[in-house]
């Protein structure tokens, strides 16, 4: 059983960044690989119109570039941009968790999708038929989890740009893909971190996450993981 989504119920152009991102999701795309609009339009049997349409908005959502010589190729980054955007991500994350908790935003049901959302993260590995499967399921769940926290706090510019950081990380991560941990080991971490937001201590639940993040920072920058800047 592929767990990978068909492309149904989309505009053309939405269809090919979908694809682009779901590549990107099951680790097969990583920084620097070549994005051949004739390709991606043949694969499709489509225009290259809307292929151009959407090389455009994922270039908008800085997953690809263009260049003279490479054409639309996936964004590469160097450890200085990897971090910066490690610590854009923990900054804009934590001012939402510090929003929902002071304003009392989580609900029981809330916290009850979060949990199905992490045990998915684990028991969903038995529809997984390789490897490419089991990284997409893993950074589906991942993404899911976190989407679902960005969205209840109601801040959709912060959900925006988080989103594209979030891609932009895993290209990073997809360079070693053993720096996403084992499926098991994670889904216990988000289940983890589910009960430190039941608690609703403001302190123990930004010091939760920003361990989540600072293990994430180890596995993709460990000669660089000292210098992560928390509060930047």
């Amino acid at each position: 059983m592929d767990i990978i989504p068909k492309y149904e119920k989309q505009s053309l152009s939405d269809m090919v960044v979908s694809y682009v991102k779901n590549r990107i999701l099951s680790g097969a795309l990583k920084g620097g690989d070549r994005l051949i609009e004739t390709d991606i339009s043949s694969h499709f049997n489509i225009s290259r119109a809307p292929v151009r349409e959407a090389m455009r908005i994922l270039n908008e959502q800085g997953l690809i570039a263009f260049s003279p010589r490479k054409g639309n190729h996936v964004i590469e980054m160097g450890p200085t941009e990897i971090m910066e955007v490690f610590e854009i991500r923990t900054s804009l994350e934590t001012q939402i968790l510090r929003k929902i908790l002071r304003k009392q935003m989580i609900e029981e049901a809330h916290l009850h999708r979060l949990t199905e959302i992490a045990i998915e993260m684990k028991d969903g590995e038995q529809r997984c038929q390789n490897e490419e499967d089991r990284v997409f399921l893993f950074n589906t769940m991942d993404l899911a989890f976190h989407k679902y926290i960005w969205q209840l706090s109601g801040s959709v510019r912060r959900a925006q740009i988080l989103e594209s950081l979030f891609y932009q990380l895993l290209l990073a991560m997809n360079e070693d893909l053993s720096s996403l941990g084992i499926l098991e080991l994670k889904s216990e971490e988000h289940l983890a971190f589910v009960e430190v937001l039941r608690e609703n201590e403001l302190s123990a639940v930004v010091h939760a996450f920003h361990t989540h993040i600072r293990n994430y920072v180890r596995a993709t920058l460990p000669d660089e993981e000292q210098y992560f800047c928390l509060d930047c």
